[in-house]
Formats: structure tokens, C-alpha cells, sequence
């Protein structure tokens, strides 16, 4: 007898959601962990928390485009993104 195969009942053509890995989970946890505390141990606003975090990352996107070598464009898109994120 042969195996039945799952079908899915609704096929809308699109792809599915990429999911994070286990390093991307991590950070994301690190960085909702430390603004945390900032704000309660450290006695910060969560203005100046976001700004740090903002800058922090906005530097990390030019280092990790300055070091692999992504051209304009690209820098520019993620620019753009980061800009439009955080507004």
C-alpha cells in the first residue's frame, strides 16, 4: 500500500515565508533583552534606547557594507529601508 502525500488545500501560488535561523532568533532576543534593561536598570528613556539601537544599527549596515563590498545600490537600498523603518 502506498503512502498518502499531504496536499495543501489552498495553493495560492505564492512562496512561503523564509523563517529565521537560529543565530537570527538570538540577536533578535539579545537586542529586545538589553534595551530592556536599559530601561529599567540603567534608568534610560525609551526614546534614547530606541536612538542608541538606531545608531547601532545604522552602523552595523554601513560596516557590513563597506567590508563585503556591496556596491552603491545596494547600500543605498538598505539605506533607504533603515530610513523608512525607523520614520
Amino acid at each position: 500500500m502506498s503512502k498518502p502525500h499531504s496536499v495543501s488545500c489552498v495553493d495560492n501560488g505564492t512562496p512561503s515565508l523564509r523563517r529565521l535561523s537560529g543565530a537570527e532568533a538570538v540577536v533578535i532576543i539579545v537586542i529586545i533583552t538589553v534595551a530592556a534593561l536599559l530601561v529599567s536598570v540603567a534608568g534610560m528613556t525609551l526614546p534614547l534606547v530606541l536612538q542608541l539601537l538606531s545608531g547601532a544599527g545604522s552602523t552595523a549596515v554601513v560596516l557590513v557594507c563597506l567590508l563585503t563590498g556591496i556596491p552603491g545600490r545596494g547600500f543605498r537600498k538598505a539605506l533607504r529601508a533603515f530610513l523608512t523603518a525607523s520614520a
